[in-house]
């Protein structure tokens, strides 16, 4: 399977493409609050991030970041995922999205 069949495969859809520029985006939304975002470059190479409506979640959840702002806030990673265009690459990018995702626990043993 090729790169292209692996981001349709795991519901990814084409976005923008720069003419000229090398670089087309693909986004998938896992959930409502959570969006993947895939920009493919003409070097072969691929950029792998996310972002997670955290405002929203909260708010569904009884909980307002801030002063309750109706503006939407979103959580996005330190540093984005860098590879080639390959589907274990891509796998391997959302794993680590997946478990940092995971890992937040507002009631933890840190909290």
């Amino acid at each position: 399977m090729d790169f292209f069949e692996a981001l349709k495969r795991r519901g990814f859809i084409p976005g923008q493409q720069r003419v000229g520029g090398g670089l087309q985006t693909f986004s998938a939304r896992p959930n409502r609050f959570l969006t993947y975002w895939v920009h493919v470059y003409d070097d072969g190479t691929a950029l792998f991030t996310w972002e997670f409506a955290v405002t929203d979640y909260l708010l569904e959840h009884g909980m307002q970041l801030g002063s309750g702002e109706a503006l939407n806030t979103f959580l996005f990673p330190v540093q984005d995922e860098r590879g080639a265009q390959d589907p274990a690459w891509l796998a391997h990018a959302i794993e680590l999205a997946e478990a940092r995702l995971r890992e937040v626990n507002l009631a933890g043993d840190e909290a």
